[in-house]
Protein backbone atom coordinates (compact mmCIF):
# COMPACT_ATOMS: atom_id res chain seq x y z
CA UNK A 1 0.00 0.00 0.00
CA UNK A 2 1.47 3.45 -0.63
CA UNK A 3 0.87 6.87 0.82
CA UNK A 4 0.74 9.91 -0.53
CA UNK A 5 1.20 13.55 1.50
CA UNK A 6 0.84 16.74 0.28
CA UNK A 7 0.75 20.14 1.93
CA UNK A 8 -1.78 21.02 -0.12
CA UNK A 9 -3.68 20.66 -3.52
CA UNK A 10 -4.07 24.04 -5.96
CA UNK A 11 -6.18 24.49 -8.89
CA UNK A 12 -5.35 24.59 -12.59
CA UNK A 13 -5.04 28.02 -12.94
CA UNK A 14 -3.43 28.89 -8.90
CA UNK A 15 -1.28 32.39 -9.21
CA UNK A 16 -2.26 32.99 -12.50
CA UNK A 17 -0.58 30.13 -14.14
CA UNK A 18 -3.26 29.48 -17.01
CA UNK A 19 -2.97 27.88 -20.29
CA UNK A 20 -3.37 24.61 -19.72
CA UNK A 21 -4.98 21.72 -22.23
CA UNK A 22 -9.14 21.38 -22.33
CA UNK A 23 -9.79 19.19 -24.28
CA UNK A 24 -8.09 17.79 -27.74
CA UNK A 25 -9.65 16.62 -30.73
CA UNK A 26 -7.68 14.66 -33.75
CA UNK A 27 -9.36 13.51 -37.50
CA UNK A 28 -7.53 10.89 -39.49
CA UNK A 29 -9.70 10.94 -42.74
CA UNK A 30 -10.67 7.71 -44.21
CA UNK A 31 -10.16 8.63 -47.55
CA UNK A 32 -7.39 10.72 -47.30
CA UNK A 33 -5.52 10.42 -43.55
CA UNK A 34 -2.29 10.09 -42.03
CA UNK A 35 -1.51 6.31 -43.00
CA UNK A 36 -3.42 6.56 -46.83
CA UNK A 37 -1.98 6.46 -49.85
CA UNK A 38 -4.98 8.20 -51.62
CA UNK A 39 -4.95 11.51 -52.52
CA UNK A 40 -7.20 14.25 -54.13
CA UNK A 41 -6.04 17.43 -56.45
CA UNK A 42 -6.53 20.77 -55.56
CA UNK A 43 -6.02 22.49 -59.09
CA UNK A 44 -6.17 26.53 -59.25
CA UNK A 45 -8.84 26.22 -56.66
CA UNK A 46 -9.70 25.99 -53.20
CA UNK A 47 -11.20 22.71 -51.19
CA UNK A 48 -12.17 22.60 -48.36
CA UNK A 49 -13.72 19.57 -45.30
CA UNK A 50 -11.47 17.31 -46.20
CA UNK A 51 -11.18 16.70 -42.95
CA UNK A 52 -13.24 18.23 -39.93
CA UNK A 53 -13.95 18.25 -36.49
CA UNK A 54 -16.56 19.29 -34.43
CA UNK A 55 -17.11 19.66 -30.53
CA UNK A 56 -18.71 21.83 -28.04
CA UNK A 57 -16.72 24.44 -26.04
CA UNK A 58 -15.86 23.66 -22.50
CA UNK A 59 -14.77 27.39 -21.24
CA UNK A 60 -15.59 31.05 -22.90
CA UNK A 61 -12.16 32.59 -22.86
CA UNK A 62 -10.20 30.13 -23.97
CA UNK A 63 -8.51 29.52 -27.31
CA UNK A 64 -7.98 27.09 -30.06
CA UNK A 65 -4.57 25.90 -31.17
CA UNK A 66 -5.57 24.13 -34.34
CA UNK A 67 -2.64 21.95 -36.15
CA UNK A 68 -2.97 20.67 -40.35
CA UNK A 69 -0.19 18.27 -41.21
CA UNK A 70 -0.38 16.76 -45.11
CA UNK A 71 2.11 15.17 -48.08
CA UNK A 72 1.62 17.62 -51.33
CA UNK A 73 3.17 16.86 -54.55
CA UNK A 74 3.10 19.59 -56.93
CA UNK A 75 3.45 19.31 -60.59
CA UNK A 76 5.23 22.78 -60.99
CA UNK A 77 6.59 25.83 -58.90
CA UNK A 78 4.03 28.27 -59.95
CA UNK A 79 2.04 29.66 -57.61
CA UNK A 80 1.81 28.60 -54.57
CA UNK A 81 0.23 25.71 -52.07
CA UNK A 82 -1.17 26.89 -49.37
CA UNK A 83 -2.79 25.06 -45.98
CA UNK A 84 -5.07 25.67 -43.20
CA UNK A 85 -8.87 26.04 -42.00
CA UNK A 86 -12.17 27.34 -41.61
CA UNK A 87 -14.29 27.67 -38.07
CA UNK A 88 -17.86 27.31 -38.35
CA UNK A 89 -18.21 28.27 -42.07
CA UNK A 90 -16.42 31.64 -41.91
CA UNK A 91 -13.63 32.74 -44.10
CA UNK A 92 -10.75 30.72 -44.60
CA UNK A 93 -7.73 31.33 -42.81
CA UNK A 94 -4.77 29.77 -45.16
CA UNK A 95 -0.74 30.51 -44.99
CA UNK A 96 2.11 29.90 -47.12
CA UNK A 97 3.15 26.18 -47.20
CA UNK A 98 5.55 25.73 -50.38
CA UNK A 99 6.19 26.65 -54.09
CA UNK A 100 8.29 24.44 -55.52
CA UNK A 101 8.15 20.87 -57.85
CA UNK A 102 8.77 18.03 -55.48
CA UNK A 103 7.00 16.02 -52.80
CA UNK A 104 6.93 17.53 -49.24
CA UNK A 105 5.41 16.73 -45.78
CA UNK A 106 4.14 20.16 -44.57
CA UNK A 107 2.48 21.05 -41.02
CA UNK A 108 1.05 24.31 -40.18
CA UNK A 109 -0.22 25.39 -36.87
CA UNK A 110 -2.77 28.28 -36.45
CA UNK A 111 -4.09 30.23 -32.87
CA UNK A 112 -7.66 30.67 -33.42
CA UNK A 113 -8.99 33.14 -30.26
CA UNK A 114 -12.77 33.74 -31.82
CA UNK A 115 -14.80 33.97 -28.58
CA UNK A 116 -17.72 32.03 -27.47
CA UNK A 117 -19.76 30.05 -24.48
CA UNK A 118 -19.49 27.07 -22.86
CA UNK A 119 -21.88 24.87 -24.85
CA UNK A 120 -21.17 26.47 -27.82
CA UNK A 121 -20.16 23.74 -30.80
CA UNK A 122 -17.69 24.57 -32.96
CA UNK A 123 -16.78 22.72 -36.57
CA UNK A 124 -13.52 23.25 -38.10
CA UNK A 125 -12.33 22.00 -41.12
CA UNK A 126 -9.24 21.84 -43.50
CA UNK A 127 -8.80 24.22 -46.52
CA UNK A 128 -6.10 23.42 -49.16
CA UNK A 129 -5.40 26.02 -51.95
CA UNK A 130 -3.32 26.09 -55.04
CA UNK A 131 -2.99 30.12 -56.49
CA UNK A 132 -2.04 28.20 -60.41
CA UNK A 133 -3.56 25.43 -62.87
CA UNK A 134 -1.49 22.74 -62.45
CA UNK A 135 -2.85 19.52 -60.00
CA UNK A 136 -0.94 19.22 -56.37
CA UNK A 137 -1.91 16.31 -55.20
CA UNK A 138 -2.49 16.12 -51.25
CA UNK A 139 -2.40 13.12 -49.43
CA UNK A 140 -1.66 12.08 -45.48
CA UNK A 141 -3.75 14.17 -43.97
CA UNK A 142 -3.63 15.03 -39.99
CA UNK A 143 -5.79 17.68 -38.44
CA UNK A 144 -6.47 18.46 -34.68
CA UNK A 145 -7.80 21.25 -32.56
CA UNK A 146 -6.82 21.69 -29.05
CA UNK A 147 -9.41 23.98 -26.71
CA UNK A 148 -6.87 26.18 -24.12
CA UNK A 149 -7.79 27.87 -21.70
CA UNK A 150 -6.89 31.11 -21.07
Amino acid sequence: MSTLRVDSIRGQTADSVGKYVVQVHYDDPTDYGITSTTGFNVNNTTTRGTSSISFTRKQADSFFLVKLGCTVNRGATSGQFQAGYRLNSGSDVVTYCTDNDRTVRVFVEFQDTTTGSIGDTVSFESVFTNTASHNDDVSRISFSVMEIAK
